[in-house]
């Protein structure tokens, strides 16, 4: 196998990021607030926010931003636009594992359709 395959590549959001790619602090903080990783875990399938407000007790409003702050962090996806039908939209999470090294530098690491990501700050 190709060494180089194994080895983690910087975060293709650095384009749309700034230099660093994700902002490691910024998802830290979102995986350290309960209501933020209670939704990401939740998403785990498809899901909506509806769902995820009755499931997790939270008012919907909550709900809603807390999705868009994970969605904006990159953690989690949506898969399909509300449709004027009136079908909502569906979010799932975007890796299918994270984890944070909390040394010097900050790295946060994601594995997503098998291939490992990183951002560190």
């Amino acid at each position: 196998m190709n060494e180089s395959a194994d080895r983690p590549t910087r975060c293709p959001r650095e384009k749309r990021d700034g230099e660093m790619g994700c902002d490691p602090y910024r998802v830290m903080d979102l995986l350290n607030d309960d209501d933020a990783r209670a939704v990401y875990l939740y998403a785990e399938e498809p899901t909506t926010v509806n769902e995820i407000a009755e499931a997790l007790d939270l008012p919907q409003s909550t709900a809603y931003r807390k999705v868009e702050n994970l969605e904006e962090a990159g953690l989690l996806s949506q898969l399909n636009e509300r449709s004027r039908t009136g079908m909502p939209a569906h979010y799932t999470q975007a890796m299918d594992h994270v984890s944070v090294t909390y040394d010097d530098p900050l790295r946060i690491e994601c594995e997503c359709n098998g291939r490992t990501l990183y951002c560190e700050h």
